[in-house]
């Protein structure tokens, strides 16, 4: 096919081709068969199209490029109706390992996330800990009446900050900024593409680094272009009045060609960078199109595991923080007079100090923050309730576990079931602390039921019910990371001290 050349760049290597028929083809320096001269704008040449690409041009003075023995091969094989699909056909330009002379990415869309959160992952490597603990408080829901309760106590005591709760408390506020940071970088797909991805990416970045300047080019010349006109506009109107054989006249003249002449040379190169950069941008946003449902996918996986664990750092350290708080609290001696002269007897915890500054309050006349605090207080009770989960096909066994946990604490909520299928989609709503299952129980698959319980609620803890505990199932609660094993017995006291061992 014949075609002349409207576009190229020799810093890039890029090109546009145009046909008799209008139709535009892009090309690389890499398809350039002649040895002694580079494409040059205006040429006449040869090509072979190839969807909207062209391959192997030659100028059109020397012979037409010929086909390879392997490519008549295929074209024998051809079907009339594919060869009748002709060049742009999607099919043949889907097939094409050269289509769109596509940009070649620096760095894969994994590595590019992993070493753009590398300080993220260093943090949770850092916390495995904290991760493995199974105690937590919501601090984004506690964190405003921790810092209140926190302030209350100092003031009530001034002794009551030490290092060690103080250390804690940085711990905490360090946890808390980390993951507001990465939430932050994290809410908008789009923003974390070009910061995460496409920042990475050197050929991308130098094509777009070339757009700018073409357009800032193309500004400049356009100016030039338009106060040419003006000049010329302006002299001609001059060269009326002067007789065509004065010096002053030809001077004139010539300096109006000249004017002329760098007008049409500014138009012409915005009309040549203009086709450059359409062709920058078909080439960027082929690029950005390729790679962003993949980053999608990866990106939203990462922030959904990393997110969890984050949380599940400060959370950890918002319930030492808490737990270390009340512990203090309890030894302090004005501490301990302030509460008497306040009516408060039962044990000083988070609870027990809502309830006293919710006493205070006109409920009919709450505001939101109190609202949410009333709210606060519905959910720190829920978190001092165990929710256990017992799968066994012993019915008259899971009765007698029934009695045995509500024995120990009547705030524990049971739910037992002889098959897991019935119990496994509720897991969400039940959130359980502890799920014991029976390894032994026909047609039970314990890693399915362990895995899917422990992606549903990161932070449950396992055990085996067992009737015999031999080498084989000390194995298999190893494998498992169970916390315990609780034997099978019809005996209720017995029961009762494994349980309460286990629970307490």
């Amino acid at each position: 096919m014949q075609g002349k050349i409207v576009v190229y760049s020799d810093q890039t290597g890029l090109g546009k081709i145009i046909t008799p028929d209008h139709k535009k083809y892009n090309f690389s320096i890499d398809e350039w068969n002649e040895y002694d001269t580079t494409p040059q704008i205006g040429q006449t040449i040869h090509f072979e199209p190839e969807g909207i690409n062209a391959l192997k041009i030659s100028l059109s003075g020397g012979p037409a490029p010929q086909k390879g023995s392997d490519e008549k091969e295929r074209d024998k094989g051809k079907s009339t109706a594919e060869k009748k699909q002709g060049p742009d056909s999607k099919e043949e330009t889907k097939e094409s390992p050269r289509s769109n002379y596509a940009i070649e990415s620096s760095m894969d869309v994994d590595a590019c996330i992993q070493m753009h959160f590398a300080d993220i992952q260093k943090r949770i490597s850092d916390n495995r800990e904290l991760i493995a603990e199974n105690r937590r408080l919501d601090f984004i829901r506690m964190n405003r009446f921790l810092t209140t309760a926190y302030n209350n106590l100092i003031e009530i005591d001034h002794s009551f900050e030490n290092y060690e709760l103080a250390e804690v408390k940085q711990q905490l506020l360090e946890a808390y900024d980390t993951y507001r940071h990465f939430k932050s970088k994290t809410s908008y797909v789009q923003n974390a593409y070009e910061q995460v991805f496409l920042s990475k990416q050197i050929r991308y970045k130098e094509l777009r680094a070339k757009l700018e300047l073409n357009k800032v080019q193309i500004a400049k010349l356009g100016e030039s272009a338009k106060n040419r006109e003006e000049e010329i506009k302006e002299k001609s109107e001059r060269l009326k009045g002067m007789t065509p054989q004065s010096e002053e006249y030809i001077y004139l003249f010539n300096e109006i060609k000249i004017l002329k002449r760098t007008m049409v040379d500014a138009i012409h190169e915005v009309a040549k960078l203009t086709e450059e950069n359409r062709l920058y941008i078909d080439m960027l946003d082929n690029f950005y199109k390729m790679h962003y449902e993949k980053f999608k996918e990866l990106f939203g996986e990462f922030v959904e595991a990393h997110d969890a664990l984050l949380r599940k750092i400060q959370d950890v350290l918002a319930y030492r923080f808490d737990a270390m708080m009340w512990k203090k609290a309890n030894r302090s001696k004005p501490i301990q007079n302030f509460f008497a002269k306040a009516g408060i007897t039962d044990e000083f915890s988070a609870i027990t100090y809502l309830k006293y500054y919710l006493k205070t309050l006109d409920v009919s006349k709450l505001n939101q923050q109190n609202q949410e605090l009333v709210e606060l207080l519905h959910y720190l009770e829920q978190q001092t309730k165990k929710r256990v989960i017992c799968i066994d096909d012993d019915t008259e066994f899971l009765t007698l576990v029934r009695t045995t946990l509500g024995e120990i604490d009547r705030d524990i909520k049971v739910t037992l079931t002889t098959r897991p299928e019935t119990i496994m989609p509720d897991l969400k709503n039940l959130q359980p602390n502890v799920l014991i299952v029976n390894p032994e129980m026909r047609a039970v698959d314990v890693e399915a039921v362990f895995g899917y319980a422990r992606k549903i609620v990161p932070d449950i803890e396992t055990a085996f019910f067992a009737k015999r505990i031999n080498r084989e199932l000390l194995l298999a609660a190893k494998r498992f990371n169970v916390a315990a094993i609780i034997p099978k017995t019809v005996h209720r006291q017995e029961l009762l001290e494994q349980f309460r061992q286990y629970i307490e």
